[in-house]
Protein backbone atom coordinates (compact mmCIF):
# COMPACT_ATOMS: atom_id res chain seq x y z
CA UNK A 1 0.00 0.00 0.00
CA UNK A 2 0.67 3.50 -0.42
CA UNK A 3 0.37 6.43 1.31
CA UNK A 4 0.34 10.52 0.73
CA UNK A 5 0.54 13.23 3.30
CA UNK A 6 -0.56 16.74 2.35
CA UNK A 7 0.17 19.29 4.85
CA UNK A 8 0.85 23.16 4.02
CA UNK A 9 3.44 22.92 7.07
CA UNK A 10 6.43 21.51 5.76
CA UNK A 11 8.11 20.48 9.18
CA UNK A 12 5.02 18.30 9.90
CA UNK A 13 5.24 16.61 6.67
CA UNK A 14 8.76 15.85 7.44
CA UNK A 15 8.17 14.74 11.36
CA UNK A 16 5.56 12.56 9.80
CA UNK A 17 7.91 10.77 7.70
CA UNK A 18 10.72 10.31 10.31
CA UNK A 19 7.95 8.91 13.37
CA UNK A 20 5.65 6.97 12.11
CA UNK A 21 6.87 3.67 11.48
CA UNK A 22 5.30 2.76 8.13
CA UNK A 23 6.50 -0.98 7.42
CA UNK A 24 4.81 -2.07 10.28
CA UNK A 25 1.69 -0.32 9.46
CA UNK A 26 1.96 -1.93 6.22
CA UNK A 27 2.68 1.08 4.15
CA UNK A 28 5.49 0.23 1.25
CA UNK A 29 5.86 4.13 0.07
CA UNK A 30 5.05 7.19 1.29
CA UNK A 31 4.58 10.64 -0.67
CA UNK A 32 4.54 13.99 0.01
CA UNK A 33 2.06 17.06 -0.72
CA UNK A 34 2.46 20.51 0.39
CA UNK A 35 -1.21 22.18 -0.86
CA UNK A 36 -3.89 21.10 -2.30
CA UNK A 37 -2.73 22.06 -6.04
CA UNK A 38 0.33 19.71 -5.47
CA UNK A 39 -1.68 16.69 -3.87
CA UNK A 40 -4.58 16.41 -6.97
CA UNK A 41 -1.38 16.01 -9.61
CA UNK A 42 0.32 13.57 -7.46
CA UNK A 43 -3.27 11.44 -6.26
CA UNK A 44 -3.63 11.64 -10.58
CA UNK A 45 0.18 10.15 -11.00
CA UNK A 46 0.41 7.87 -8.68
CA UNK A 47 -1.25 4.77 -7.06
CA UNK A 48 -2.29 6.28 -3.60
CA UNK A 49 -4.01 4.18 -1.24
CA UNK A 50 -4.45 6.23 2.14
CA UNK A 51 -4.69 9.73 2.38
CA UNK A 52 -3.44 12.16 5.50
CA UNK A 53 -4.32 15.42 4.91
CA UNK A 54 -4.71 18.68 7.16
CA UNK A 55 -7.96 20.17 6.92
CA UNK A 56 -6.82 23.65 7.73
CA UNK A 57 -4.96 24.58 4.39
CA UNK A 58 -4.51 27.99 2.96
CA UNK A 59 -5.47 27.48 -0.56
CA UNK A 60 -7.72 24.60 -0.21
CA UNK A 61 -8.96 22.67 2.84
CA UNK A 62 -8.66 19.28 2.93
CA UNK A 63 -12.06 18.57 2.90
CA UNK A 64 -12.62 20.23 -0.48
CA UNK A 65 -9.49 18.30 -1.82
CA UNK A 66 -11.35 15.05 -0.56
CA UNK A 67 -14.36 16.77 -2.25
CA UNK A 68 -12.08 16.35 -5.49
CA UNK A 69 -11.15 13.19 -4.84
CA UNK A 70 -15.01 11.86 -4.46
CA UNK A 71 -15.94 13.68 -7.65
CA UNK A 72 -12.92 12.20 -9.65
CA UNK A 73 -14.18 8.85 -8.89
CA UNK A 74 -10.55 7.69 -6.59
CA UNK A 75 -11.02 4.96 -4.19
CA UNK A 76 -8.97 5.40 -1.05
CA UNK A 77 -8.91 6.18 2.88
CA UNK A 78 -8.75 9.40 4.55
CA UNK A 79 -7.25 10.32 7.64
CA UNK A 80 -7.76 13.91 8.60
CA UNK A 81 -5.50 15.22 10.70
CA UNK A 82 -6.67 18.98 12.79
CA UNK A 83 -5.74 21.16 15.74
CA UNK A 84 -9.37 21.68 16.22
CA UNK A 85 -11.56 19.31 18.15
CA UNK A 86 -15.16 21.03 16.62
CA UNK A 87 -17.70 18.86 16.05
CA UNK A 88 -18.20 20.85 12.61
CA UNK A 89 -15.02 19.28 11.04
CA UNK A 90 -15.88 16.16 12.04
CA UNK A 91 -19.12 15.77 10.73
CA UNK A 92 -17.77 17.20 7.74
CA UNK A 93 -15.17 14.64 7.64
CA UNK A 94 -17.37 11.94 8.30
CA UNK A 95 -20.08 12.92 5.53
CA UNK A 96 -16.94 12.72 3.45
CA UNK A 97 -16.54 9.18 4.12
CA UNK A 98 -13.33 9.80 5.73
CA UNK A 99 -11.84 6.49 7.57
CA UNK A 100 -10.63 8.30 10.68
CA UNK A 101 -9.89 11.87 12.10
CA UNK A 102 -6.50 12.47 14.42
CA UNK A 103 -5.74 15.71 16.28
CA UNK A 104 -2.54 17.25 16.13
CA UNK A 105 -0.04 16.88 17.68
CA UNK A 106 -0.18 13.62 16.50
CA UNK A 107 0.25 10.52 18.15
CA UNK A 108 2.57 8.57 15.75
CA UNK A 109 1.65 4.78 17.46
CA UNK A 110 -2.00 5.70 17.53
CA UNK A 111 -1.29 6.72 13.30
CA UNK A 112 0.25 3.70 12.87
CA UNK A 113 -2.86 1.20 14.72
CA UNK A 114 -5.00 3.59 12.40
CA UNK A 115 -3.36 2.63 9.06
CA UNK A 116 -3.25 -1.22 10.17
CA UNK A 117 -6.55 -0.77 10.52
CA UNK A 118 -7.15 1.00 7.15
CA UNK A 119 -4.89 -1.84 5.57
CA UNK A 120 -7.40 -4.36 6.16
CA UNK A 121 -10.06 -2.48 4.89
CA UNK A 122 -8.32 -2.15 2.25
CA UNK A 123 -7.27 -5.55 1.57
CA UNK A 124 -11.15 -6.69 1.86
CA UNK A 125 -11.84 -4.63 -0.66
CA UNK A 126 -9.37 -5.69 -3.11
CA UNK A 127 -10.38 -9.46 -2.41
CA UNK A 128 -13.94 -8.14 -3.07
CA UNK A 129 -12.86 -6.44 -6.18
CA UNK A 130 -10.98 -9.45 -7.40
CA UNK A 131 -13.99 -11.76 -6.88
CA UNK A 132 -16.39 -9.39 -8.43
CA UNK A 133 -14.06 -8.72 -11.06
CA UNK A 134 -13.69 -12.44 -11.45
CA UNK A 135 -17.20 -13.11 -11.18
CA UNK A 136 -17.99 -10.05 -14.20
CA UNK A 137 -15.44 -12.13 -16.81
CA UNK A 138 -17.47 -15.67 -15.65
CA UNK A 139 -20.36 -13.76 -16.37
CA UNK A 140 -19.22 -12.37 -19.55
CA UNK A 141 -17.87 -15.60 -20.63
CA UNK A 142 -21.08 -17.39 -19.98
CA UNK A 143 -22.99 -14.64 -22.16
CA UNK A 144 -20.70 -15.51 -24.74
CA UNK A 145 -20.79 -19.55 -24.57
CA UNK A 146 -25.14 -19.17 -24.17
CA UNK A 147 -25.78 -19.64 -27.50
CA UNK A 148 -22.83 -22.40 -28.35
CA UNK A 149 -24.55 -24.00 -24.90
CA UNK A 150 -28.06 -23.72 -26.02
CA UNK A 151 -27.19 -24.87 -29.38
CA UNK A 152 -25.01 -28.25 -28.23
CA UNK A 153 -28.01 -28.76 -26.11
CA UNK A 154 -30.51 -28.40 -29.04
CA UNK A 155 -28.04 -31.00 -30.85
CA UNK A 156 -27.98 -33.76 -28.69
CA UNK A 157 -31.66 -33.96 -28.17
CA UNK A 158 -31.49 -34.12 -31.99
CA UNK A 159 -29.12 -36.81 -32.19
CA UNK A 160 -30.95 -39.00 -29.27
CA UNK A 161 -28.42 -38.25 -27.08
CA UNK A 162 -30.56 -36.70 -24.43
CA UNK A 163 -34.10 -36.35 -23.76
CA UNK A 164 -36.53 -33.62 -23.03
CA UNK A 165 -36.76 -34.10 -19.51
CA UNK A 166 -37.70 -31.40 -16.61
CA UNK A 167 -34.05 -30.98 -16.15
CA UNK A 168 -33.14 -30.86 -19.88
CA UNK A 169 -35.78 -27.69 -20.29
CA UNK A 170 -34.67 -25.81 -17.40
CA UNK A 171 -31.06 -25.90 -18.44
CA UNK A 172 -31.97 -25.25 -22.66
CA UNK A 173 -34.59 -22.75 -21.30
CA UNK A 174 -31.67 -20.92 -19.18
CA UNK A 175 -28.87 -21.19 -21.53
CA UNK A 176 -31.50 -19.65 -24.80
CA UNK A 177 -32.72 -16.59 -22.11
CA UNK A 178 -36.56 -18.48 -22.45
CA UNK A 179 -39.38 -19.29 -20.72
CA UNK A 180 -39.28 -23.65 -20.37
CA UNK A 181 -42.88 -22.84 -20.61
CA UNK A 182 -42.23 -21.51 -24.39
CA UNK A 183 -40.03 -25.04 -24.69
CA UNK A 184 -42.57 -26.99 -24.43
CA UNK A 185 -43.98 -27.52 -28.32
CA UNK A 186 -41.40 -26.59 -30.80
CA UNK A 187 -41.94 -26.50 -34.83
CA UNK A 188 -38.76 -27.42 -36.98
CA UNK A 189 -37.72 -26.27 -39.99
CA UNK A 190 -35.13 -27.35 -42.00
CA UNK A 191 -33.02 -25.09 -44.23
CA UNK A 192 -32.25 -27.05 -47.50
CA UNK A 193 -29.78 -25.65 -50.11
CA UNK A 194 -30.70 -26.86 -53.39
CA UNK A 195 -27.52 -24.84 -55.42
CA UNK A 196 -25.34 -22.15 -55.19
CA UNK A 197 -25.34 -19.16 -57.82
CA UNK A 198 -21.83 -18.80 -57.86
CA UNK A 199 -18.78 -21.23 -57.62
CA UNK A 200 -17.88 -22.13 -54.57
CA UNK A 201 -15.12 -23.98 -52.23
CA UNK A 202 -16.25 -26.93 -49.55
CA UNK A 203 -14.28 -24.45 -47.02
CA UNK A 204 -17.17 -21.30 -48.41
CA UNK A 205 -19.62 -23.53 -48.38
CA UNK A 206 -19.50 -24.05 -44.66
CA UNK A 207 -19.11 -20.50 -43.86
CA UNK A 208 -22.16 -19.64 -46.29
CA UNK A 209 -24.32 -22.32 -44.18
CA UNK A 210 -23.11 -20.91 -41.17
CA UNK A 211 -24.10 -17.30 -42.65
CA UNK A 212 -27.56 -18.96 -43.43
CA UNK A 213 -28.21 -19.93 -40.02
CA UNK A 214 -27.02 -16.41 -38.35
CA UNK A 215 -29.56 -14.93 -41.03
CA UNK A 216 -32.09 -16.90 -39.86
CA UNK A 217 -31.58 -15.79 -36.11
CA UNK A 218 -32.27 -12.42 -37.66
CA UNK A 219 -35.01 -12.56 -39.64
CA UNK A 220 -36.83 -15.54 -38.39
CA UNK A 221 -36.40 -15.26 -34.71
CA UNK A 222 -35.74 -11.59 -34.72
CA UNK A 223 -39.91 -11.68 -33.09
CA UNK A 224 -40.49 -15.23 -32.75
CA UNK A 225 -38.57 -17.27 -29.59
CA UNK A 226 -36.84 -20.20 -31.39
CA UNK A 227 -33.32 -21.66 -31.66
CA UNK A 228 -31.05 -22.16 -34.86
CA UNK A 229 -28.96 -25.53 -34.53
CA UNK A 230 -27.17 -28.18 -36.51
CA UNK A 231 -27.43 -31.93 -36.50
CA UNK A 232 -24.37 -34.30 -36.75
CA UNK A 233 -25.05 -34.84 -40.71
CA UNK A 234 -24.58 -30.80 -41.11
CA UNK A 235 -28.68 -30.38 -41.49
CA UNK A 236 -29.44 -26.38 -40.48
CA UNK A 237 -32.31 -26.34 -38.07
CA UNK A 238 -34.41 -23.55 -37.22
CA UNK A 239 -36.63 -24.63 -33.87
CA UNK A 240 -39.64 -22.32 -33.23
CA UNK A 241 -40.55 -21.95 -29.63
CA UNK A 242 -44.52 -22.09 -30.28
CA UNK A 243 -45.46 -23.37 -26.00
CA UNK A 244 -46.89 -19.74 -25.77
CA UNK A 245 -48.82 -19.53 -29.04
CA UNK A 246 -47.92 -20.32 -32.60
CA UNK A 247 -47.39 -18.49 -35.64
CA UNK A 248 -50.17 -18.86 -38.35
CA UNK A 249 -49.97 -20.65 -41.05
CA UNK A 250 -49.94 -17.52 -43.71
CA UNK A 251 -47.30 -15.72 -41.28
CA UNK A 252 -44.88 -18.52 -41.62
CA UNK A 253 -45.10 -19.36 -45.40
CA UNK A 254 -44.51 -14.99 -45.49
CA UNK A 255 -41.63 -15.59 -43.15
CA UNK A 256 -39.98 -18.19 -44.83
CA UNK A 257 -40.33 -17.03 -48.22
CA UNK A 258 -38.79 -13.33 -46.62
CA UNK A 259 -35.56 -15.12 -45.58
CA UNK A 260 -35.63 -17.44 -48.68
CA UNK A 261 -35.11 -13.88 -50.81
CA UNK A 262 -32.87 -12.91 -48.78
CA UNK A 263 -30.49 -15.64 -49.10
CA UNK A 264 -30.67 -15.44 -52.74
CA UNK A 265 -30.39 -11.95 -52.60
CA UNK A 266 -27.44 -11.75 -50.47
CA UNK A 267 -25.78 -15.17 -49.98
CA UNK A 268 -26.72 -16.12 -53.82
CA UNK A 269 -28.44 -19.44 -53.35
CA UNK A 270 -31.11 -21.17 -54.30
CA UNK A 271 -32.74 -22.82 -51.35
CA UNK A 272 -36.00 -24.57 -49.55
CA UNK A 273 -37.50 -24.39 -45.86
CA UNK A 274 -39.34 -27.57 -45.09
CA UNK A 275 -41.66 -27.06 -42.47
CA UNK A 276 -42.63 -29.82 -39.86
CA UNK A 277 -45.17 -29.99 -37.44
CA UNK A 278 -45.94 -28.06 -34.24
CA UNK A 279 -44.74 -30.93 -31.73
CA UNK A 280 -44.02 -31.62 -27.99
CA UNK A 281 -40.47 -31.70 -27.44
CA UNK A 282 -40.13 -34.71 -26.14
CA UNK A 283 -41.09 -35.63 -30.13
CA UNK A 284 -38.97 -33.16 -31.88
CA UNK A 285 -36.45 -35.98 -33.17
CA UNK A 286 -39.24 -37.69 -34.51
CA UNK A 287 -40.48 -34.91 -36.17
CA UNK A 288 -36.91 -34.00 -37.48
CA UNK A 289 -36.49 -37.23 -39.01
CA UNK A 290 -40.05 -37.02 -40.28
CA UNK A 291 -39.15 -33.96 -42.06
CA UNK A 292 -35.78 -35.25 -43.53
CA UNK A 293 -37.33 -37.83 -44.99
CA UNK A 294 -39.96 -35.61 -46.84
CA UNK A 295 -36.75 -33.46 -47.73
CA UNK A 296 -35.06 -36.90 -49.27
CA UNK A 297 -38.83 -38.03 -51.37
CA UNK A 298 -38.80 -34.29 -52.63
CA UNK A 299 -37.09 -35.59 -55.76
CA UNK A 300 -37.37 -32.41 -57.93
CA UNK A 301 -36.03 -29.96 -55.33
CA UNK A 302 -37.11 -26.42 -56.08
CA UNK A 303 -37.01 -23.35 -54.23
CA UNK A 304 -39.88 -22.86 -51.81
CA UNK A 305 -41.39 -22.79 -48.60
CA UNK A 306 -42.61 -26.37 -48.04
CA UNK A 307 -45.41 -27.59 -45.85
CA UNK A 308 -44.34 -31.46 -45.25
CA UNK A 309 -47.13 -33.72 -44.25
CA UNK A 310 -47.27 -36.09 -41.72
CA UNK A 311 -50.84 -37.08 -42.38
CA UNK A 312 -49.01 -39.15 -45.50
CA UNK A 313 -45.80 -40.12 -43.48
CA UNK A 314 -48.39 -41.55 -40.71
CA UNK A 315 -51.31 -42.82 -42.69
CA UNK A 316 -50.21 -46.51 -42.33
CA UNK A 317 -49.86 -46.67 -39.07
CA UNK A 318 -53.49 -47.52 -38.00
CA UNK A 319 -53.37 -50.83 -40.44
CA UNK A 320 -52.93 -54.00 -38.51
CA UNK A 321 -48.72 -54.92 -38.15
CA UNK A 322 -47.82 -51.76 -39.21
CA UNK A 323 -44.66 -50.37 -37.12
CA UNK A 324 -45.37 -46.37 -36.05
CA UNK A 325 -43.42 -44.29 -38.90
CA UNK A 326 -41.89 -42.45 -36.00
CA UNK A 327 -39.74 -45.69 -35.33
CA UNK A 328 -39.10 -46.74 -38.85
CA UNK A 329 -37.16 -43.52 -38.88
CA UNK A 330 -35.59 -43.97 -35.86
CA UNK A 331 -34.53 -46.82 -36.70
CA UNK A 332 -33.22 -45.79 -40.39
CA UNK A 333 -31.56 -43.37 -39.10
CA UNK A 334 -29.77 -45.06 -36.24
CA UNK A 335 -28.18 -47.65 -38.92
CA UNK A 336 -27.40 -44.74 -41.19
CA UNK A 337 -25.83 -43.19 -37.86
CA UNK A 338 -24.01 -46.31 -36.28
CA UNK A 339 -24.07 -49.20 -38.25
CA UNK A 340 -25.35 -52.21 -37.20
CA UNK A 341 -23.88 -52.51 -33.68
CA UNK A 342 -25.89 -49.58 -32.66
CA UNK A 343 -29.21 -51.61 -34.19
CA UNK A 344 -28.12 -55.19 -32.53
CA UNK A 345 -27.76 -53.35 -29.18
CA UNK A 346 -31.15 -51.86 -29.95
CA UNK A 347 -32.74 -54.67 -30.84
CA UNK A 348 -31.37 -56.70 -28.29
CA UNK A 349 -32.71 -54.08 -25.38
CA UNK A 350 -36.03 -54.02 -26.58
CA UNK A 351 -36.69 -57.38 -26.39
CA UNK A 352 -35.51 -57.42 -22.95
CA UNK A 353 -37.32 -54.69 -21.69
CA UNK A 354 -40.62 -56.56 -23.33
CA UNK A 355 -39.83 -60.24 -22.96
CA UNK A 356 -42.61 -61.08 -21.00
CA UNK A 357 -45.57 -59.45 -23.34
CA UNK A 358 -43.59 -60.77 -26.80
CA UNK A 359 -46.06 -62.30 -28.87
CA UNK A 360 -45.53 -63.91 -32.38
CA UNK A 361 -47.44 -60.96 -33.84
CA UNK A 362 -45.40 -58.44 -32.09
CA UNK A 363 -42.12 -60.17 -32.89
CA UNK A 364 -42.99 -60.56 -36.91
CA UNK A 365 -44.32 -56.45 -36.53
CA UNK A 366 -40.41 -55.71 -35.52
CA UNK A 367 -38.97 -57.93 -38.07
CA UNK A 368 -41.03 -55.66 -41.28
CA UNK A 369 -40.19 -52.85 -39.30
CA UNK A 370 -36.51 -53.75 -39.67
CA UNK A 371 -36.91 -54.82 -43.29
CA UNK A 372 -38.54 -51.23 -43.90
CA UNK A 373 -35.65 -49.10 -41.65
CA UNK A 374 -33.09 -51.04 -43.78
CA UNK A 375 -34.44 -50.77 -46.73
CA UNK A 376 -34.75 -46.74 -46.30
CA UNK A 377 -31.24 -46.56 -44.67
CA UNK A 378 -29.48 -48.39 -47.79
CA UNK A 379 -31.46 -46.65 -50.56
CA UNK A 380 -30.11 -43.35 -48.88
CA UNK A 381 -27.00 -44.92 -49.44
CA UNK A 382 -27.61 -45.73 -52.95
CA UNK A 383 -28.10 -49.77 -52.69
CA UNK A 384 -31.01 -50.92 -53.90
CA UNK A 385 -33.66 -52.35 -51.66
CA UNK A 386 -34.30 -55.78 -53.88
CA UNK A 387 -30.35 -56.84 -52.23
CA UNK A 388 -32.17 -57.64 -48.80
CA UNK A 389 -35.66 -59.22 -50.89
CA UNK A 390 -34.68 -62.80 -49.76
CA UNK A 391 -34.60 -61.40 -46.33
CA UNK A 392 -38.41 -60.59 -46.56
CA UNK A 393 -39.74 -63.66 -48.40
CA UNK A 394 -37.16 -66.20 -46.28
CA UNK A 395 -37.53 -65.88 -42.72
CA UNK A 396 -39.96 -63.81 -41.37
CA UNK A 397 -42.23 -66.05 -40.29
CA UNK A 398 -39.71 -67.98 -38.74
CA UNK A 399 -38.24 -65.09 -36.98
CA UNK A 400 -41.77 -64.29 -35.54
CA UNK A 401 -41.54 -68.14 -33.57
CA UNK A 402 -39.54 -66.80 -29.95
CA UNK A 403 -37.36 -64.24 -29.29
CA UNK A 404 -34.70 -66.67 -29.80
CA UNK A 405 -35.16 -66.68 -33.24
CA UNK A 406 -36.05 -62.84 -33.54
CA UNK A 407 -32.67 -61.93 -32.92
CA UNK A 408 -30.97 -64.95 -34.75
CA UNK A 409 -32.73 -63.44 -38.09
CA UNK A 410 -31.88 -59.97 -37.18
CA UNK A 411 -28.84 -60.40 -36.20
CA UNK A 412 -28.28 -62.57 -40.02
CA UNK A 413 -29.56 -59.72 -41.70
CA UNK A 414 -27.63 -56.73 -39.95
CA UNK A 415 -24.75 -58.95 -41.15
CA UNK A 416 -25.49 -58.75 -44.77
CA UNK A 417 -26.04 -55.27 -44.23
CA UNK A 418 -22.65 -54.71 -42.86
CA UNK A 419 -21.19 -56.67 -45.71
CA UNK A 420 -22.61 -54.57 -48.19
CA UNK A 421 -21.53 -51.80 -46.49
CA UNK A 422 -17.77 -53.11 -46.37
CA UNK A 423 -17.97 -54.07 -49.88
CA UNK A 424 -18.34 -50.98 -51.21
CA UNK A 425 -15.44 -48.98 -49.75
CA UNK A 426 -15.33 -45.45 -50.54
CA UNK A 427 -18.47 -45.30 -53.02
CA UNK A 428 -22.13 -45.92 -53.23
CA UNK A 429 -24.31 -46.79 -56.41
CA UNK A 430 -25.54 -43.52 -56.10
CA UNK A 431 -22.02 -42.11 -56.29
CA UNK A 432 -20.68 -44.23 -59.25
CA UNK A 433 -23.70 -43.18 -60.94
CA UNK A 434 -23.45 -39.62 -60.23
CA UNK A 435 -19.69 -39.86 -61.60
CA UNK A 436 -20.33 -41.85 -64.74
CA UNK A 437 -22.79 -39.22 -65.74
CA UNK A 438 -20.46 -36.32 -65.18
CA UNK A 439 -17.95 -38.35 -66.95
CA UNK A 440 -20.41 -38.61 -69.71
CA UNK A 441 -21.24 -35.08 -70.20
CA UNK A 442 -18.04 -32.41 -69.80
CA UNK A 443 -19.47 -31.30 -73.07
CA UNK A 444 -21.48 -28.57 -70.97
CA UNK A 445 -22.83 -27.16 -67.69
CA UNK A 446 -23.88 -29.09 -65.21
CA UNK A 447 -25.90 -28.49 -62.71
CA UNK A 448 -26.81 -30.43 -59.28
CA UNK A 449 -30.42 -30.63 -60.01
CA UNK A 450 -29.68 -32.35 -63.44
CA UNK A 451 -27.59 -34.96 -61.67
CA UNK A 452 -29.96 -35.40 -58.73
CA UNK A 453 -32.92 -36.39 -61.40
CA UNK A 454 -30.39 -39.31 -63.06
CA UNK A 455 -30.74 -40.75 -59.11
CA UNK A 456 -34.12 -39.71 -58.10
CA UNK A 457 -32.94 -37.49 -55.14
CA UNK A 458 -33.57 -34.47 -54.04
CA UNK A 459 -30.84 -31.64 -54.88
CA UNK A 460 -29.66 -30.54 -51.74
CA UNK A 461 -29.66 -34.56 -50.16
CA UNK A 462 -27.41 -35.28 -53.15
CA UNK A 463 -25.12 -32.42 -52.60
CA UNK A 464 -24.80 -33.56 -48.85
CA UNK A 465 -24.44 -37.38 -49.56
CA UNK A 466 -21.44 -36.64 -52.28
CA UNK A 467 -20.13 -34.30 -50.00
CA UNK A 468 -20.36 -36.65 -46.88
CA UNK A 469 -18.90 -39.83 -48.70
CA UNK A 470 -16.12 -37.85 -51.18
CA UNK A 471 -15.38 -35.34 -48.66
CA UNK A 472 -16.02 -32.61 -51.92
CA UNK A 473 -17.95 -30.23 -53.01
CA UNK A 474 -20.35 -32.19 -56.03
CA UNK A 475 -19.36 -28.73 -58.31
CA UNK A 476 -16.11 -28.51 -56.84
CA UNK A 477 -15.95 -32.16 -58.29
CA UNK A 478 -17.18 -31.15 -61.53
CA UNK A 479 -14.56 -28.66 -62.01
CA UNK A 480 -11.63 -30.59 -61.25
CA UNK A 481 -12.68 -33.99 -63.77
CA UNK A 482 -13.41 -30.93 -66.56
CA UNK A 483 -10.03 -29.69 -65.96
CA UNK A 484 -8.62 -33.06 -65.85
CA UNK A 485 -10.08 -33.56 -69.26
CA UNK A 486 -8.63 -30.28 -70.47
CA UNK A 487 -5.01 -31.22 -68.78
CA UNK A 488 -4.95 -34.27 -70.79
CA UNK A 489 -6.43 -32.72 -74.04
CA UNK A 490 -3.81 -30.36 -73.77
CA UNK A 491 -0.81 -33.10 -73.58
CA UNK A 492 -2.13 -35.46 -75.98
CA UNK A 493 -3.94 -33.62 -78.88
CA UNK A 494 -3.18 -30.47 -81.40
CA UNK A 495 -6.27 -29.27 -80.17
CA UNK A 496 -5.92 -25.43 -80.03
CA UNK A 497 -7.06 -24.03 -76.14
CA UNK A 498 -10.02 -22.28 -77.57
CA UNK A 499 -11.61 -25.80 -79.08
CA UNK A 500 -10.63 -27.75 -75.94
CA UNK A 501 -12.68 -24.81 -73.53
CA UNK A 502 -15.63 -25.25 -76.00
CA UNK A 503 -15.48 -28.90 -75.53
CA UNK A 504 -15.71 -28.76 -72.30
CA UNK A 505 -19.10 -26.22 -72.80
CA UNK A 506 -16.67 -23.27 -71.86
CA UNK A 507 -17.97 -20.38 -74.21
CA UNK A 508 -15.80 -17.91 -72.88
CA UNK A 509 -12.33 -18.62 -73.07
CA UNK A 510 -10.84 -16.00 -70.26
CA UNK A 511 -13.30 -17.70 -67.76
CA UNK A 512 -11.81 -21.51 -68.40
CA UNK A 513 -8.38 -19.65 -68.34
CA UNK A 514 -9.07 -18.33 -65.19
CA UNK A 515 -10.09 -22.35 -63.52
CA UNK A 516 -7.64 -23.46 -65.11
CA UNK A 517 -5.03 -21.47 -63.30
CA UNK A 518 -7.43 -22.31 -60.37
CA UNK A 519 -6.77 -26.18 -60.59
CA UNK A 520 -3.21 -26.78 -61.93
CA UNK A 521 -1.64 -23.14 -60.89
CA UNK A 522 -1.08 -22.25 -64.28
CA UNK A 523 -2.52 -21.05 -67.51
CA UNK A 524 -3.36 -23.94 -70.62
CA UNK A 525 -0.52 -22.46 -72.53
CA UNK A 526 2.16 -22.49 -69.71
CA UNK A 527 0.91 -25.89 -69.08
CA UNK A 528 1.36 -27.08 -72.39
CA UNK A 529 5.04 -25.56 -73.11
CA UNK A 530 5.85 -27.16 -69.66
CA UNK A 531 4.16 -30.63 -70.65
CA UNK A 532 2.16 -30.54 -67.73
Amino acid sequence: MNALIVDDEIYAVKGLRAGVRWERAGIAEVYEAHGAEEARRLLLEREVDILICDIEMPEQSGLELVEWVRAEGLRLETVFLTCHSEFRYAQKALQLGSSDYILKPVIYAELEEVLRGLGARIAERRRGDEESERYQQMAEQWQMQKPLVAERRWNDLLEGRDSADGRWLELTAGAADADPDALSRVRPLLISVENWDKPISERDERVMEFALRKAAEELLLAEHPGAVAEDDRGNGWILLFEGRGALGEAELIGLCDRYRQACRDYFYCKMSVYIGSSVPVAELRGECLGVLLDEYRSVGGGDASVRTSPELRHAGEEREGSPPAAELLEWADLLEREGTSGMKARLAGLVAARQDELAPRTLEIYAYALLQAAYLALHRKGFPAHLLHRWREQGVHAASRSAERFLAWADALLEQIGSLAQSRRAESPVLRQVKAYIAEHLDRDLSREELAEQVYLNPAYLSRLFRKETGKVLTDYILQEKMRAAAARLLGTDESVSEIAAGLGYGNFSYFARLFRKVYGLNPQEYRKQGG
